[in-house]
């Protein structure tokens, strides 16, 4: 039989009432190739509910893990496929057993996600990523990364996911072996979504799930989640939380919890309650916890309900396994997040950020690369724009793109890989003048050889505007795209008013790639070596809120290492001479006579330093990050921009001779 929907009656052990199960398998074999999956089956949806339509899905016969048939995705850019298979209601309690057959082909990825409601596109439970390496992540935008791991591209696969919903356990098996089980921020599942991401290629068979209802009885608690130990370094001192859930029928009035880490244990109780039936609440318990370096195993359990022992204690205990690393001596990991103003989810790179800098402060550097609104700095944005494959993305030192949401795990990983070498930042700043000159002082903790590279980036926080540009589309607004740090209480879009933007880039020099060849050919553990950069410091910028940041780039074009100081500091260091990597010069802007009339109704006329007399062009940027003019400069002391045609705003000329990267502030009446 090639699909069925079946409803078998499962005894339950401890109880006299019965529990219903669903079940469904498709292998695709009864339909013919070529044809519309939706058209072929009414079970499955796509997202738009549109059989045959441009997000429906051909059945195919190229491949197959048994029989002729399969489906077949692929996408160069998302898309446009979208199909979803529904389970037939919205679950919080039961169990789900969702297996597939996948075939990812070489150097290619595959997706699929699960759906908390039945009204799609209101909260992703889980997204299960494969990528073009052979790693797998399951993450979701309230938890972060869940799993990670590896599997083997270009043969078949058997994907599963085991969920217990009473007791929020999801276990995840390749082939029938479990490559962890995890807890879930997300406690609801109504269907499963397939959407072949960016660079997808790849095949699904021999689909089924099998949903088992819970029937509830008369007193029973159960742990559902295990906090404040997951994620975490070693060293960290944290304070244990436990969640419990009511999954009787009786309202729970006192539990008694025992946790235990590291073979010690301590029991909370707790009395007051009136915790009603499938509510959570959460405990706390009364001694912190020094997390320990590596894995090990923390558990939970529910020892008596109400003062007595629950009906069913096969539910009561919950044990998760805890790795934490420990970070490398003098280690700063640098996160670069694609966002703008304009991109209505990008609110979750901003709330994902902060809550990495608050736990582990000190530790990570965060820089905001905008795109197409008043804070963009156009070499940053083009520079970061072929590496990520969508708003928001995450690169952690330069890796693979992920989403914000998905970058604690890159972080654990990179936290522990010891730098080959250690920035210093220090600098000078003539207040009449606003020129900055920076020091990056480097010193190499070990040997090395190769094109290692250094970068400076200007950083603020606290940023801030009046006009509707600076105001953030908003996704999350509302709350049905679920909880995302209290933009879900927000409007969309939150007006300016509103919005205060930290870690916003605004220079990086001498470019996105960083200076080449700016260290000796071959180092020596102990040398040192100091490069120069100068900023002109725009005056809407807030010098208190300004951070120096520095970028060791290896040859491989990841960040080594990274630096942050604040700018009163940096100035407390000192400056340094060394070689002069780049001068960042600031023309434009009322105060200044090399630019006039600044502001124009007409045309501008701009007195060249002499060190830029021989470059060849200047370039003319919009507010948004477009290139809107190209102006031939050569030879000239006093080059004429035409700009009657300009809509009245702020614009930027950019002109890059020799390394050396020149400004021009222009105010359009």
């Amino acid at each position: 039989m090639n699909k069925f929907y079946a409803f078998l009656f499962i005894a339950m052990s401890a109880f006299s009432t019965k529990a219903v199960a669903q079940t469904f398998t498709d292998n695709f074999d009864s339909y013919t190739s070529g044809n519309y999956l939706g058209l072929s089956n009414t079970t499955w949806k796509t997202w738009s509910n549109s059989p045959g339509g441009s997000d429906d899905v051909k059945i195919s016969s190229m491949k197959a893990k048994s029989g002729s048939n399969s489906l077949y995705f692929t996408s160069t850019s998302g898309g446009p496929s979208d199909i979803v298979l529904p389970f037939g209601g919205q679950y919080n309690t039961g169990t789900l057993n969702l297996s597939m057959n996948m075939f990812v082909d070489n150097q290619k990825k595959g997706y699929f996600n699960l759906q908390e409601q039945t009204t799609l596109g209101k909260g992703w439970s889980v997204d299960v990523n494969f990528d073009s390496l052979g790693q797998f992540n399951l993450v979701n935008t309230l938890s972060g990364e869940l799993l990670k791991g590896s599997y083997t591209q270009n043969t078949w696969m058997k994907v599963e996911l085991q969920i217990n919903l009473n007791t929020n356990t999801w276990n995840f098996l390749i082939d029938g072996v479990s490559k962890g089980i995890f807890q879930n921020a997300y406690r609801q599942i109504a269907s499963m979504d397939i959407y072949p991401t960016t660079n997808s290629s790849y095949y699904i068979d021999d689909v089924s799930y099998t949903y088992a209802a819970y029937i509830k009885p008369n007193l029973n608690g159960t742990v559902s989640a295990i906090n404040n130990v997951l994620g975490s370094l070693a060293g960290q001192i944290v304070t244990p939380t436990v969640e419990i859930r009511n999954i009787g029928t009786q309202v729970i009035t006192s539990a008694s919890v025992e946790f235990t880490y590291n073979n010690v244990k301590q029991t909370k109780n707790v009395s007051g309650l009136t915790l009603a039936s499938l509510a959570t609440t959460t405990i706390t318990l009364d001694n912190n916890i020094t997390l320990l370096a590596g894995a090990s195993t923390v558990s939970a359990e529910v020892k008596l309900v109400n003062g007595i022992a629950d009906d069913n204690t096969a539910d009561n205990l919950k044990v998760l396994n805890v790795s934490a690393p420990v970070p490398a001596a003098d280690k700063f990991v640098v996160a670069e997040e694609a966002t703008g103003t304009w991109c209505q989810w990008c609110p979750r790179g901003a709330v994902w950020l902060k809550k990495m800098d608050d736990k582990y402060t000190n530790l990570i550097i965060g820089i905001a690369v905008h795109n197409n609104d008043p804070m963009t700095f156009s070499p940053y944005d083009k520079g970061i724009g072929p590496k990520i494959s969508g708003y928001p993305s995450m690169l952690v030192d330069r890796g693979t793109s992920k989403d914000p949401s998905a970058m604690e795990g890159d972080f654990l990983t990179r936290i522990m890989v010891a730098p080959k070498g250690v920035i210093r930042g220090g600098a000078k700043y003539n207040a009449t003048t606003r020129v900055l000159d920076v020091s990056l002082t480097t010193k190499f903790k070990t040997a090395v050889t190769g094109n290692y590279r250094i970068a400076f980036v200007l950083v603020e926080d606290s940023v801030t505007g009046t006009s509707s540009k600076y105001s953030q589309s908003n996704a999350y607004a509302g709350g049905g795209s679920g909880v995302m740090g209290g933009f879900e209480l927000l409007s969309n879009p939150v007006p300016a008013s509103k919005m205060v933007y930290d870690h916003v880039g605004r220079i990086i020099s001498p470019n996105f790639a960083g200076l080449s060849n700016a260290f000796a050919a071959s180092i020596n553990p102990g040398d040192s070596f100091t490069h120069n950069f100068q900023v002109v410091i725009d005056p809407t910028w807030n010098i208190s809120r300004l951070h120096i940041v520095g970028l060791l780039i290896d040859p491989s074009g990841k960040i080594d290492n990274g630096s942050t100081v604040a700018f009163n500091k940096a100035i407390q260091n000192g400056f340094l001479t060394g070689n002069m990597v780049t001068g960042i010069t600031s023309l434009g802007g009322p105060e200044t006579s090399n630019v006039y009339p600044n502001p124009s109704n007409k045309d501008f006329t701009i007195a060249l330093p002499e060190s830029f007399r021989n470059a060849e062009v200047m370039m003319i940027y919009n507010m948004q990050g477009q290139c809107i003019q190209t102006e031939k400069i050569k030879g000239q002391e006093n080059i004429l921009v035409p700009a009657e045609t300009w809509t009245p705003g702020y614009y930027l000329g950019v002109i890059n001779h020799n390394g050396t990267v020149l400004q021009v502030k222009l105010i359009k009446e």
